[in-house]
């Protein structure tokens, strides 16, 4: 009788333990969901400043320099996209794409 009460001892303590990494994972979790919906919050609130910014609103100073400073990113990005569509190696490409059409070889 002391075997199986002593087995039944050890599967108690297994699903005690079990039970509680489970609470702790499910916690975590919900930690993680919360932390990550403040990242997307505080983004929202920074989005929202710089739209006030650039809409020539007054901001803080500090914001104001983290807006100008998110402005010429923005303008460096327009160039270098707009360089892009002006490399040799694009415009060989878009020779090709209309060049006339090659023959099939299966006809």
């Amino acid at each position: 009788m002391e075997f199986f009460e002593k087995v039944n001892e050890l599967a108690k303590a297994a699903a005690d333990k079990t039970a509680e990494v489970v609470e702790d994972t499910r916690l975590k979790a919900q930690i993680l969901n919360d932390e990550k919906s403040i990242r997307e919050l505080e983004t929202k609130i920074g989005a929202w400043y710089y739209e006030q910014f650039a809409a020539g609103f007054p901001v803080a100073e500090e914001v104001s320099e983290w807006c100008t400073a998110i402005s010429v990113h923005k303008a460096n990005i327009e160039e270098k996209k707009e360089a892009l569509k002006h490399t040799p190696a694009k415009d060989a490409a878009d020779a090709d794409d209309v060049a006339e059409p090659k023959e099939d070889p299966f006809e």
